[in-house]
């Protein structure tokens, strides 16, 4: 039979044809229909909306042709929406009939935070919409066979003796804490003719599986969809669908502008076909579920421009530690200008033992800048690996990779800081005894004299020192409790100008961080497991690290926000004063007789 300007087997199924034609599209080929036409016939040919007996197929929208239409000439897209948009139900349909397109040469993999999430929205609508379609055509016209665990969809191979394919199929993959790594390389790994990544939450994901689709780039086509309700800019959803125009050149009227990296597709919910439609689309937003957000929490809440508007809240609705204006307004990511030469110190966020994900040690340097304030210049960030070994617990090896580094950097537990939360607190007291016992020979007994860590606890009350040297109100009276405390220090001294060299993950952290608003005149930071749980399992170590390391340079070396070029005589003596001297800060038998090597040198970027 000819159909198209092509040649196909009689009696092959017409919507067999149109997908054919879809993975075979030629614009050279005046026969054909447009790209998406095709695609579209084909899931209209095997999935009717109107399948009898009261029941339905597919339900077809303006939101539909939309994105079936993005789908289809997009390799890299996001789609910004509202809760009940259907766009779960949508990537989940057009990434199956993807598949079957071409399921011998095709790999697919459909990621969220959790596994939950998964069996929830996307993963159940690609099996619910693959079991519908085997029901009503069998196994001949629609191959698959689905396994619950691992959650996939796998073309039959007769060549192999377990009649499974472990690469031509569909994969469903829960990136959440301690299985990102394991995550990012299942997709590293695949190398197929036609590869999809598709990223369900994405507000709520590590950008490392999204740097992962780079990756698929080896084989004849590669697509990228990522969606979810926007939060934020500083986001993985955000920074990907960032305008190539910048913020300020969109708005809620757009339907769509050009990214860095493809195209982001805006479905506002108050556009949403249920609102016309309810009875039709009761399944999409309706006006009765706009209209019940606007009473509580109200139309300017930030909820109500996430999960009704589908846009990402204008700055200022939800307050946080930082906006994203404090990059520009304060300077804090840009380097330092010293006036006089600054003093080293470091901090550590152990992070093992109070839910976070990474130790983070972050060098800064003190000293008066050129705006003659007394400031402070974050180092780059090294992650500690917390690796277990067979013969000395995790704490002893994390005590052993921090003191290689405070030798490295010429430094003494002296100039060490630390969170001392809970169980960390065993750590401090590890590197005390190690440093001086090993190091020194001091008797283990007699701890006077010593070199001792600074520790820094975030639980509890807050602390009876004044916020600034412009505002002596004690701390405890203007903060709830010591975790805000500290973490509204750090934005004190970036509004005093006095912090430069902020990192973008510890600055996404800090923008991150909501400020409860509960009618109490304290202010109060969200929980770390609040802030966990609404930015999909992400601890906030980058930041609580830099926290502990200010809270050093504010009690030990007693500088505050505000703090000017007069005091700094009094800290930067001669005999306080450690400049950073890389090659001379090593020297033989220094420290047991570890491999120094084992400290990667180029972690450090010390300007």
């Amino acid at each position: 039979m000819i159909a198209y300007g092509l040649e196909f087997p009689d009696n092959t199924w017409e919507a067999a044809v149109h997908l054919y034609c879809y993975r075979h599209w030629d614009d050279n080929n005046p026969e054909m229909l447009e790209k998406h036409k095709h695609f579209e016939m084909a899931i209209k040919i095997a999935l009717p909306e109107d399948l009898g007996g009261g029941r339905k197929g597919y339900v077809w929208s303006k939101w539909s042709h939309d994105r079936i239409k993005a789908w289809c000439y997009n390799d890299f897209q996001t789609w910004w929406g509202p809760s009940s948009s259907g766009k779960s139900t949508d990537a989940g349909l057009f990434s199956l009939f993807h598949w079957l397109a071409a399921p011998d040469r095709t790999t697919i993999m459909v990621c969220s935070t959790t596994k939950d999430m998964l069996d929830r929205r996307i993963w159940r609508e690609i099996v619910r919409y693959h079991s519908l379609l085997k029901r009503l055509h069998g196994d001949e016209k629609i191959p698959g066979t689905r396994s619950r665990q691992p959650p996939t969809i796998t073309l039959d191979d007769p060549n192999s003796a377990e009649g499974e394919n472990t690469i031509n199929a569909m994969f469903a993959i829960a990136i959440q804490r301690g299985t990102v790594e394991e995550a990012v390389g299942n997709i590293v790994g695949v190398h197929n003719d036609y590869n999809v990544l598709i990223i369900d939450e994405m507000q709520a994901t590590r950008k490392a599986a999204v740097e992962a689709f780079d990756n698929l780039s080896t084989g004849r086509e590669a697509k990228f969809l990522g969606m979810g309700n926007p939060v934020s800019r500083l986001d993985s959803l955000g920074q990907y669908s960032e305008p190539t125009e910048g913020w300020n050149s969109i708005s809620t009227d757009d339907e769509n502008w050009k990214t860095k990296k493809g195209t982001c597709y805006y479905f506002d919910g108050l556009k949403s076909p249920g609102v016309d439609d309810p009875e039709k689309f009761h399944f999409l937003l309706t006006r009765k579920q706009i209209d019940s957000m606007t009473i509580d929490p109200g139309p300017d809440s930030p909820r109500f421009w996430s999960q009704r508007r589908g846009f990402v809240p204008p700055e200022g609705l939800t307050m946080r530690v930082f906006t994203e204006n404090y990059a520009n307004k304060f300077d804090i990511k840009k380097r330092a200008t010293w006036k006089t030469n600054p003093q080293l110190c470091l901090s550590l966020d152990p992070a093992f033992s109070t839910g976070g994900d990474k130790a983070v040690l972050t060098p800064m340097k003190i000293g008066v800048f050129d705006n003659d304030m007394t400031g402070i210049e974050l180092q780059k960030q090294i992650v500690v690996n917390l690796e277990l070994s067979h013969s000395q617990p995790l704490v002893y090896t994390l005590a052993d990779s921090v003191i290689k580094h405070l030798i490295l950097l010429g430094l003494t537990p002296n100039e060490l800081s630390l969170d001392t939360t809970g169980a960390q607190r065993a750590l401090a007291d590890i590197i005390d005894k190690e440093w001086n016992v090993t190091k020194f020979k001091r008797n283990p007994m007699d701890s006077t004299g010593w070199d001792k860590c600074f520790r820094v606890g975030f639980a509890g009350s807050p602390s009876n020192r004044p916020i600034s040297t412009e505002d002596i109100t004690p701390a405890n009276e203007a903060y709830r409790n010591r975790v805000t405390e500290l973490w509204y220090i750090v934005r004190e001294f970036a509004r005093n100008n006095q912090l430069r060299g902020i990192g973008e993950e510890a600055f996404e952290q800090f923008c991150s961080r909501e400020v409860l608003d509960d009618g109490r005149e304290k202010i109060s930071v969200e929980t770390k497991k609040a802030m966990k749980s609404r930015t999909g399992g992400r601890s906030p170590d980058n930041a609580d690290s830099i926290a502990v390391g200010i809270e050093y340079v504010r009690v030990k070396l007693g500088i505050l926000p505000g703090t000017g070029d007069p005091y700094v005589g009094k800290v930067m003596d001669e005999g306080s004063a450690r400049l950073f001297d890389f090659e001379s800060s090593v020297e033989d038998g220094m420290y047991l007789t570890d491999d120094m090597s084992a400290v990667v040198d180029e972690d450090y970027e010390i300007h």
